[in-house]
Protein backbone atom coordinates (compact mmCIF):
# COMPACT_ATOMS: atom_id res chain seq x y z
CA UNK A 1 0.00 0.00 0.00
CA UNK A 2 1.33 3.48 -1.06
CA UNK A 3 0.77 6.12 1.37
CA UNK A 4 -0.94 9.47 0.57
CA UNK A 5 0.97 12.58 2.35
CA UNK A 6 -2.15 14.89 1.29
CA UNK A 7 -0.45 16.87 -1.57
CA UNK A 8 3.10 17.46 0.21
CA UNK A 9 6.32 17.06 -2.09
CA UNK A 10 8.25 14.32 -1.38
CA UNK A 11 11.36 16.42 -0.65
CA UNK A 12 8.39 17.97 2.15
CA UNK A 13 8.23 14.45 3.54
CA UNK A 14 11.81 13.42 3.54
CA UNK A 15 12.44 16.40 5.33
CA UNK A 16 9.63 15.71 8.16
CA UNK A 17 11.16 12.11 8.31
CA UNK A 18 15.23 12.98 9.05
CA UNK A 19 13.42 16.13 11.27
CA UNK A 20 11.43 12.77 13.04
CA UNK A 21 14.90 10.83 13.20
CA UNK A 22 16.85 14.00 14.49
CA UNK A 23 14.53 14.96 17.50
CA UNK A 24 14.38 11.08 18.46
CA UNK A 25 18.05 10.90 18.28
CA UNK A 26 18.89 13.54 20.67
CA UNK A 27 17.03 11.85 23.89
CA UNK A 28 19.04 9.00 23.92
CA UNK A 29 21.93 7.52 22.28
CA UNK A 30 21.65 4.46 19.94
CA UNK A 31 17.91 4.89 19.44
CA UNK A 32 16.97 2.68 16.54
CA UNK A 33 13.69 4.24 14.60
CA UNK A 34 13.74 1.24 11.55
CA UNK A 35 10.79 -1.50 11.13
CA UNK A 36 13.76 -4.05 12.92
CA UNK A 37 12.70 -2.97 16.44
CA UNK A 38 9.75 -2.38 17.76
CA UNK A 39 9.20 1.64 18.38
CA UNK A 40 7.59 3.16 21.89
CA UNK A 41 4.56 5.38 20.14
CA UNK A 42 3.45 6.55 23.64
CA UNK A 43 3.43 9.80 22.84
CA UNK A 44 3.74 12.52 19.79
CA UNK A 45 7.42 13.72 19.23
CA UNK A 46 7.86 17.29 18.59
CA UNK A 47 10.09 17.88 15.09
CA UNK A 48 10.85 21.28 13.90
CA UNK A 49 8.43 20.47 10.83
CA UNK A 50 5.72 21.01 13.22
CA UNK A 51 6.12 24.49 13.08
CA UNK A 52 4.72 24.50 9.43
CA UNK A 53 1.99 22.82 9.76
CA UNK A 54 -1.21 22.69 12.09
CA UNK A 55 -1.46 21.07 15.40
CA UNK A 56 -3.37 18.51 14.22
CA UNK A 57 -2.12 17.85 10.46
CA UNK A 58 1.47 17.73 12.62
CA UNK A 59 -0.21 14.71 14.39
CA UNK A 60 -1.52 13.42 11.18
CA UNK A 61 1.80 13.54 9.59
CA UNK A 62 3.24 11.74 12.86
CA UNK A 63 0.43 9.04 12.59
CA UNK A 64 1.61 8.18 9.20
CA UNK A 65 5.15 7.72 10.27
CA UNK A 66 4.19 5.40 13.32
CA UNK A 67 2.05 2.78 10.38
CA UNK A 68 5.01 2.75 8.04
CA UNK A 69 7.42 1.87 10.77
CA UNK A 70 5.13 -0.23 12.91
CA UNK A 71 5.43 -3.94 13.00
CA UNK A 72 3.11 -4.91 15.29
CA UNK A 73 -0.34 -3.27 15.54
CA UNK A 74 0.27 -2.42 19.11
CA UNK A 75 2.71 -0.31 17.98
CA UNK A 76 0.10 1.97 16.02
CA UNK A 77 -2.97 1.64 18.93
CA UNK A 78 -0.49 2.47 21.36
CA UNK A 79 -0.10 6.05 19.66
CA UNK A 80 -3.32 6.64 18.92
CA UNK A 81 -4.45 5.46 22.55
CA UNK A 82 -2.15 8.23 23.65
CA UNK A 83 -3.20 10.35 20.80
CA UNK A 84 -6.60 10.55 19.59
CA UNK A 85 -7.91 12.97 22.44
CA UNK A 86 -5.58 15.54 21.17
CA UNK A 87 -7.01 15.97 17.66
CA UNK A 88 -10.18 17.48 16.56
CA UNK A 89 -12.79 14.73 15.26
CA UNK A 90 -12.00 15.23 11.38
CA UNK A 91 -8.15 14.21 12.07
CA UNK A 92 -8.99 11.60 14.59
CA UNK A 93 -11.16 10.20 11.73
CA UNK A 94 -8.74 10.32 9.16
CA UNK A 95 -6.09 8.30 11.65
CA UNK A 96 -9.05 5.91 12.25
CA UNK A 97 -9.19 5.69 8.45
CA UNK A 98 -5.76 4.94 8.14
CA UNK A 99 -5.69 2.43 11.03
CA UNK A 100 -8.09 0.13 8.95
CA UNK A 101 -5.90 0.66 6.48
CA UNK A 102 -3.05 -0.85 8.67
CA UNK A 103 -4.70 -3.83 9.48
CA UNK A 104 -5.92 -4.30 6.24
CA UNK A 105 -2.02 -4.78 5.07
CA UNK A 106 -1.09 -5.99 8.54
CA UNK A 107 -3.29 -9.15 8.73
CA UNK A 108 -2.60 -11.36 5.85
CA UNK A 109 1.05 -11.55 6.87
CA UNK A 110 -0.10 -12.13 11.03
CA UNK A 111 -2.09 -14.85 9.93
CA UNK A 112 0.22 -16.44 8.12
CA UNK A 113 2.59 -16.59 10.92
CA UNK A 114 0.10 -18.05 12.91
CA UNK A 115 -0.68 -20.73 10.46
CA UNK A 116 3.00 -21.55 10.78
CA UNK A 117 2.97 -21.75 14.58
CA UNK A 118 0.02 -24.19 14.16
CA UNK A 119 2.17 -26.41 12.65
CA UNK A 120 4.71 -27.01 15.16
CA UNK A 121 4.83 -29.43 17.64
CA UNK A 122 2.25 -29.26 20.29
CA UNK A 123 1.29 -25.46 19.49
CA UNK A 124 -2.67 -26.81 18.46
CA UNK A 125 -2.90 -28.71 21.53
CA UNK A 126 -1.88 -25.48 23.37
CA UNK A 127 -4.44 -23.12 21.82
CA UNK A 128 -7.00 -25.68 21.97
CA UNK A 129 -6.71 -25.34 25.89
CA UNK A 130 -7.79 -21.58 25.67
CA UNK A 131 -11.35 -21.99 25.40
CA UNK A 132 -13.60 -19.29 23.63
CA UNK A 133 -13.08 -16.63 24.71
CA UNK A 134 -9.49 -17.43 24.64
CA UNK A 135 -7.69 -16.80 27.74
CA UNK A 136 -4.13 -17.13 26.68
CA UNK A 137 -3.45 -17.26 30.30
CA UNK A 138 -4.66 -21.26 30.24
CA UNK A 139 -1.32 -21.60 28.27
CA UNK A 140 1.12 -23.51 30.43
CA UNK A 141 5.00 -24.58 29.26
CA UNK A 142 5.37 -22.21 26.48
CA UNK A 143 6.06 -18.52 27.81
CA UNK A 144 7.01 -17.05 24.11
CA UNK A 145 4.25 -18.35 22.87
CA UNK A 146 1.25 -16.60 25.59
CA UNK A 147 3.47 -13.59 25.39
CA UNK A 148 3.23 -13.51 21.36
CA UNK A 149 -0.22 -13.79 21.59
CA UNK A 150 -0.75 -10.79 24.35
CA UNK A 151 0.63 -8.93 22.47
CA UNK A 152 -1.16 -9.28 19.30
CA UNK A 153 -4.63 -8.77 21.23
CA UNK A 154 -2.84 -5.51 22.68
CA UNK A 155 -3.07 -3.98 19.08
CA UNK A 156 -6.59 -4.43 19.20
CA UNK A 157 -7.09 -7.62 17.56
CA UNK A 158 -8.92 -10.68 18.46
CA UNK A 159 -8.35 -14.58 17.96
CA UNK A 160 -11.26 -16.28 16.27
CA UNK A 161 -11.38 -19.86 15.29
CA UNK A 162 -13.04 -21.10 11.88
CA UNK A 163 -13.60 -24.88 11.91
CA UNK A 164 -10.62 -25.16 14.16
CA UNK A 165 -8.47 -22.69 12.17
CA UNK A 166 -7.55 -19.98 13.96
CA UNK A 167 -7.14 -16.40 12.93
CA UNK A 168 -6.44 -12.76 14.04
CA UNK A 169 -9.16 -10.04 13.35
CA UNK A 170 -10.07 -6.94 14.13
CA UNK A 171 -11.76 -6.63 17.00
CA UNK A 172 -14.03 -3.75 16.27
CA UNK A 173 -15.79 -4.00 19.72
CA UNK A 174 -12.22 -2.68 21.43
CA UNK A 175 -11.93 0.11 18.50
CA UNK A 176 -15.23 1.30 19.57
CA UNK A 177 -14.76 1.37 23.21
CA UNK A 178 -11.57 3.17 22.84
CA UNK A 179 -11.76 5.37 20.07
CA UNK A 180 -15.85 6.23 19.16
CA UNK A 181 -16.06 9.11 21.37
CA UNK A 182 -13.10 11.25 19.27
CA UNK A 183 -14.77 9.88 15.92
CA UNK A 184 -17.30 11.54 13.75
CA UNK A 185 -21.41 10.57 14.14
CA UNK A 186 -20.09 8.43 10.99
CA UNK A 187 -17.66 6.87 11.96
CA UNK A 188 -19.05 6.54 15.78
CA UNK A 189 -22.42 4.79 13.71
CA UNK A 190 -19.77 2.82 11.50
CA UNK A 191 -18.53 1.26 14.32
CA UNK A 192 -21.48 0.26 16.74
CA UNK A 193 -22.31 -1.63 13.49
CA UNK A 194 -19.14 -2.98 13.19
CA UNK A 195 -18.77 -4.32 16.66
CA UNK A 196 -21.70 -5.76 17.08
CA UNK A 197 -20.68 -8.11 14.16
CA UNK A 198 -17.17 -8.38 15.83
CA UNK A 199 -19.00 -9.68 19.27
CA UNK A 200 -21.49 -12.36 17.73
CA UNK A 201 -21.20 -12.92 13.90
CA UNK A 202 -24.73 -12.78 12.31
CA UNK A 203 -23.80 -16.04 10.37
CA UNK A 204 -21.86 -19.08 11.01
CA UNK A 205 -21.63 -21.94 8.61
CA UNK A 206 -24.56 -21.01 6.50
CA UNK A 207 -26.81 -20.87 8.91
CA UNK A 208 -27.74 -17.72 11.35
CA UNK A 209 -26.77 -17.45 14.90
CA UNK A 210 -28.39 -14.87 16.50
CA UNK A 211 -32.62 -14.64 16.38
CA UNK A 212 -33.89 -13.52 13.11
CA UNK A 213 -35.42 -10.47 15.40
CA UNK A 214 -31.67 -9.60 16.75
CA UNK A 215 -30.91 -9.96 12.80
CA UNK A 216 -33.59 -7.76 12.00
CA UNK A 217 -32.36 -4.93 14.18
CA UNK A 218 -29.32 -4.81 12.32
CA UNK A 219 -30.50 -4.60 9.59
CA UNK A 220 -32.13 -1.34 10.68
CA UNK A 221 -29.22 0.02 12.42
CA UNK A 222 -27.24 -0.90 8.95
CA UNK A 223 -30.31 1.29 7.21
CA UNK A 224 -29.80 4.33 9.55
CA UNK A 225 -26.28 4.84 8.74
CA UNK A 226 -26.96 4.64 5.20
CA UNK A 227 -29.94 7.29 6.03
CA UNK A 228 -27.91 9.01 7.86
CA UNK A 229 -24.91 9.14 6.02
CA UNK A 230 -25.69 9.08 2.23
CA UNK A 231 -22.17 10.34 1.63
CA UNK A 232 -20.35 8.50 4.76
CA UNK A 233 -16.87 7.64 4.85
CA UNK A 234 -18.11 3.87 5.21
CA UNK A 235 -21.47 3.63 2.54
CA UNK A 236 -20.13 0.96 0.54
CA UNK A 237 -19.12 -1.45 3.45
CA UNK A 238 -22.33 -0.83 5.27
CA UNK A 239 -24.38 -1.33 1.85
CA UNK A 240 -22.62 -4.50 1.42
CA UNK A 241 -23.08 -5.66 5.40
CA UNK A 242 -27.24 -4.73 4.59
CA UNK A 243 -27.46 -7.03 1.92
CA UNK A 244 -25.82 -9.71 3.08
CA UNK A 245 -28.02 -9.04 6.26
CA UNK A 246 -30.98 -8.67 4.27
CA UNK A 247 -30.36 -11.84 2.50
CA UNK A 248 -29.86 -14.29 4.93
CA UNK A 249 -33.09 -12.49 6.35
CA UNK A 250 -35.26 -13.17 3.75
CA UNK A 251 -33.85 -16.62 2.59
CA UNK A 252 -31.18 -18.06 5.24
CA UNK A 253 -33.70 -20.96 6.29
CA UNK A 254 -31.52 -24.46 6.07
CA UNK A 255 -33.99 -26.73 8.17
CA UNK A 256 -34.99 -24.24 11.22
CA UNK A 257 -37.27 -21.96 9.59
CA UNK A 258 -39.53 -24.17 7.04
CA UNK A 259 -41.95 -27.12 7.47
CA UNK A 260 -40.54 -30.33 6.35
CA UNK A 261 -43.97 -32.01 5.78
CA UNK A 262 -45.54 -28.73 4.13
CA UNK A 263 -42.72 -26.81 2.97
CA UNK A 264 -44.51 -23.88 4.78
CA UNK A 265 -42.48 -21.06 6.07
CA UNK A 266 -42.99 -21.55 10.03
CA UNK A 267 -45.60 -19.24 12.04
CA UNK A 268 -42.73 -17.60 14.52
CA UNK A 269 -40.39 -16.48 11.08
CA UNK A 270 -42.89 -15.03 9.04
CA UNK A 271 -44.22 -13.48 12.79
CA UNK A 272 -40.81 -11.58 12.56
CA UNK A 273 -41.53 -10.43 9.23
CA UNK A 274 -44.69 -9.12 10.32
CA UNK A 275 -43.24 -7.04 13.79
CA UNK A 276 -40.37 -5.83 11.53
CA UNK A 277 -42.80 -3.68 9.17
CA UNK A 278 -45.34 -2.79 11.81
CA UNK A 279 -43.06 -1.76 14.29
CA UNK A 280 -41.06 0.28 11.67
CA UNK A 281 -43.03 0.76 9.03
CA UNK A 282 -41.52 4.04 7.66
CA UNK A 283 -38.62 2.37 7.11
CA UNK A 284 -37.01 1.19 3.72
CA UNK A 285 -36.29 -1.81 5.19
CA UNK A 286 -40.28 -2.22 5.69
CA UNK A 287 -40.74 -1.17 2.56
CA UNK A 288 -38.85 -4.85 1.13
CA UNK A 289 -40.30 -7.04 3.55
CA UNK A 290 -43.51 -5.70 3.39
CA UNK A 291 -42.99 -6.40 -0.13
CA UNK A 292 -42.47 -9.95 0.86
CA UNK A 293 -44.92 -10.51 2.84
CA UNK A 294 -46.96 -10.11 0.01
CA UNK A 295 -45.29 -12.95 -1.99
CA UNK A 296 -45.76 -15.64 1.04
CA UNK A 297 -49.56 -14.96 1.14
CA UNK A 298 -49.66 -15.35 -3.02
CA UNK A 299 -48.33 -18.88 -2.31
CA UNK A 300 -49.80 -19.91 0.65
CA UNK A 301 -46.38 -19.29 3.07
CA UNK A 302 -45.56 -22.48 0.71
CA UNK A 303 -41.34 -21.63 0.05
CA UNK A 304 -40.00 -25.17 -1.74
CA UNK A 305 -41.52 -27.67 -4.20
CA UNK A 306 -40.98 -31.16 -2.60
CA UNK A 307 -37.58 -32.70 -3.22
CA UNK A 308 -36.37 -36.16 -4.86
CA UNK A 309 -37.68 -39.02 -2.55
CA UNK A 310 -33.71 -40.07 -1.68
CA UNK A 311 -32.12 -37.55 -2.45
CA UNK A 312 -32.89 -34.20 -0.77
CA UNK A 313 -36.24 -32.75 1.48
CA UNK A 314 -36.07 -29.59 -0.55
CA UNK A 315 -36.68 -28.80 -4.02
CA UNK A 316 -36.23 -25.95 -5.76
CA UNK A 317 -37.98 -22.93 -4.49
CA UNK A 318 -41.57 -22.05 -5.89
CA UNK A 319 -41.43 -19.66 -8.61
CA UNK A 320 -42.43 -16.73 -7.09
CA UNK A 321 -40.35 -17.04 -4.12
CA UNK A 322 -36.87 -17.70 -6.61
CA UNK A 323 -38.72 -14.69 -8.31
CA UNK A 324 -38.14 -12.07 -5.10
CA UNK A 325 -35.11 -13.80 -3.95
CA UNK A 326 -33.42 -12.55 -7.03
CA UNK A 327 -34.83 -9.20 -6.99
CA UNK A 328 -33.23 -8.96 -3.10
CA UNK A 329 -30.48 -6.78 -5.16
CA UNK A 330 -32.70 -5.13 -6.96
CA UNK A 331 -34.72 -3.75 -4.54
CA UNK A 332 -32.11 -2.89 -2.54
CA UNK A 333 -30.77 -0.49 -4.52
CA UNK A 334 -33.94 1.15 -5.22
CA UNK A 335 -33.78 1.73 -1.91
CA UNK A 336 -30.59 3.21 -1.39
CA UNK A 337 -29.39 5.14 -4.82
CA UNK A 338 -27.31 7.51 -3.21
CA UNK A 339 -25.08 4.88 -1.64
CA UNK A 340 -24.03 3.81 -4.82
CA UNK A 341 -22.51 6.86 -5.99
CA UNK A 342 -19.36 7.35 -5.57
CA UNK A 343 -18.09 9.42 -2.32
CA UNK A 344 -18.14 13.32 -2.20
CA UNK A 345 -14.46 14.31 -1.66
Amino acid sequence: MKLKHNGRSTRAVLSLVAAALIAAGCGEKNTDLTVKEPVKTGGAPSTPADSAVSPNESLYNHFILITAQAKEAREVTSFLDANVSKADKATADRMFLELEQYYDKHLPGLNANLAEITTQPGAADKLSRMGYPADFNKIQGDESLKQWLKNQAAGKLALSDRQGDYYWKVDYAALNKAYSAYLSDDLQQYLTIRAAESDVQATSDGSITITRDELGSRILLAEHYLTSHPDGLKKTDILQLYKMYLGEYIHGYRYEAVDENSMKLLPEVKQSYERLVREHSDSKTAVIVGAYLRVLQDNNDVIYNPGKEGESIFGDPKAGIAEFWGSLDKRVQDQFPDSLKPTKK
